[in-house]
């Protein structure tokens, strides 16, 4: 029973970690995200100033 226990506290950090991991990389997977969405934005805005002036 207390090997049980052990293990289970274990598998209770674990999973906080990857909880913790998982967190982290959803918010940077945003931040990548809003990148992208501006930089997308930013070259079609260009795009479309270069079409006006030619």
């Amino acid at each position: 029973m207390a090997v049980s226990n052990i293990l289970n506290s274990d598998n209770m950090e674990l999973l906080e970690k990857l909880q913790i991991e998982n967190r982290l990389l959803i918010e940077e997977n945003k931040k990548l995200n809003d990148t992208v969405g501006w930089m997308h934005d930013t070259i079609w805005r260009l795009v479309r100033i270069q079409r006006t002036e030619s």
